[in-house]
């Protein structure tokens, strides 16, 4: 019976020994070792990233100094196995394993007679036997120390312990958040009633000075506005003034253009006319420049639109191109407003500017200011402002008149240069049955009070003075809709 009981206690200190150093065992310290029965100075055991100190259990004498101290791991087969070298009072590099450099020393204690290999930061991958060589003078000694890794373990906690935990502290954090957000309502709505009650305070303590301030404000609308009617007014009435007949240039003419025999009528014909293919002509956009051209003074002439539903109109320099797709703007050499269809209207500018009118123009009236740089267009029939270009120019100018497409037969008529300023008369435009010329030119039957005036009433007209300003360019910028 005792024999069986010492048997007994023998197995279970071996089979503690062997856990201990098989498993991560938990350490608190830098450095713990852990004797086994009978070979204690062979083991030793060292916490994962701490540092361990593996003494060599060979025995020297005291104040005995080795010539070579080599320490290997054991058994590590196809690598190198040189883990530290000391040779010759120094430490060496020479074949180390890859793994340890830098992070070993030896540690020797002369009076003991002890040599130890210090590893840092020791991993789990350090653990395993290391074999230890000496050698003093010819005499060479050799044996093995084994290194075990503990890993610090927390303490374990029952689940039920971890649940309480976790709700009582979400619990606690729910609290928290809803007497937050009840707090946070309450300021809220005291804040947005605080707001409001000042609100109206200032309502009302403002409504005096409002009214009077938009009564001011309607009054000098009202002032401007008279101003601005006045001004488009008188600025038509100075742009007659300076009347000019001008006619339409045939070696500009797109070669789908039809021009009348007196060169006052333009429209678009069915196909392509034998025409020369002079570097004035154009040749994609369907449009004509007038004869004249113009370097300075003032300068207006008026074009029959009658009901078309596309065309453009206004000046441009003689220097504009002539071939190929031309973009209309004031950049490239144009000043022009177009009838796009129906009550559309716009302004060729960059970018362009869209409009409508209270009454569409029957008869278009164009006026240029060349020293003043402004190009104005007026509605003849309602005597009304239509646009206003203000420019500088450089270099002659011509006028421009495109007829523009059929538009589904609905444009088919022509573009009418009049002779005198435009009456209560108006031109008559051929119907589609009425007998043209031979030449393909149109036959108009015009109003003997369009017909040209004796020079003697030209220039009588034209010597007439109006005591106006002499640039009204800035005065009628914007007055593109005048809805009065």
């Amino acid at each position: 019976m005792e024999m069986a009981s010492s048997c007994g206690s023998r197995l279970s200190s071996c089979l503690v020994t062997l856990v201990f150093l098989q498993l991560p065992v938990p350490v608190s310290g830098r450095r713990v070792s852990v004797p086994r029965t009978g070979d204690a100075g062979k083991f030793h055991l060292a916490p994962l990233g701490g540092t361990a100190e593996l003494l060599c259990p060979v025995s020297l004498w005291p104040v005995t100094e080795p010539t070579e101290v080599r320490w290997l791991r054991s058994p590590h087969p196809q690598r190198s196995q040189v883990v530290h070298v000391f040779r010759d009072k120094k430490d060496w590099d020479e074949d180390l394993m890859p793994e340890y450099k830098g992070r070993t020393a030896l540690v020797r204690d002369p009076q003991e007679g002890s040599v130890a290999l210090q590893i840092r930061d020791v991993r789990l991958e350090d653990r395993g036997p290391y074999r230890c060589l000496i050698q003093i003078g010819n005499l060479s000694r050799e044996d093995t120390v084994t290194l075990q890794v503990a890993a610090p373990s927390p303490k374990r906690v029952s689940s039920l312990e971890v649940a309480l935990a976790v709700t009582l502290s979400v619990l606690g954090l729910l609290i928290m958040v809803c007497l937050w957000l009840i707090w946070k309502q309450r300021r809220s709505k005291e804040k947005l009633l605080y707001e409001q009650v000042m609100e109206v305070e200032n309502l009302l303590s403002d409504h005096a000075r409002e009214k009077g301030r938009l009564h001011k404000a309607l009054k000098k609308l009202k002032s401007e506005l008279k101003l601005k009617r006045a001004a488009a007014n008188s600025g038509w009435r100075r742009a007659q003034l300076h009347f000019v007949v001008v006619t339409l240039d045939p070696d500009t003419a797109h070669p789908k253009l039809i021009l009348s025999e007196d060169r006052k009528c333009v429209r678009l014909g069915d196909r392509r006319q034998p025409v020369p293919d002079n570097p004035e002509r154009f040749d994609f956009v369907v449009s004509v420049l007038g004869a004249e051209y113009f370097t300075a003074g003032c300068h207006y002439w008026e074009v029959y639109v009658g009901d078309k539903t596309k065309w453009i109109l206004g000046v441009c320099s003689e220097s504009v191109s002539r071939k190929g797709k031309v973009t209309a703007s004031p950049a490239n050499g144009h000043w022009l407003v177009r009838q796009s269809g129906g009550n559309k209207y716009e302004a060729l500018t960059s970018p362009q500017v869209s409009f409508s009118l209270k009454e569409p123009p029957r008869c278009v009236g164009v006026f240029l200011d060349y020293e003043a740089g402004v190009v104005s267009f007026y509605n003849v029939t309602d005597k009304s402002h239509i646009f206003t270009f203000t420019d500088s120019f450089s270099g002659p100018l011509r006028p421009f008149f495109e007829p523009c497409l059929h538009d589904g037969g609905k444009n088919t008529a022509p573009l009418v240069i009049c002779s005198e300023l435009q009456k209560s008369e108006e031109l008559v435009v051929p119907k589609p049955e009425e007998k043209r010329h031979a030449n393909g030119d149109v036959s108009l039957k015009v109003n003997p009070s369009l017909l040209h005036a004796p020079d003697t009433e030209l220039f009588s007209l034209r010597d007439m003075t109006l005591s106006l300003p002499s640039d009204l360019g800035p005065a009628l910028q914007g007055l593109k809709v005048p809805s009065f």
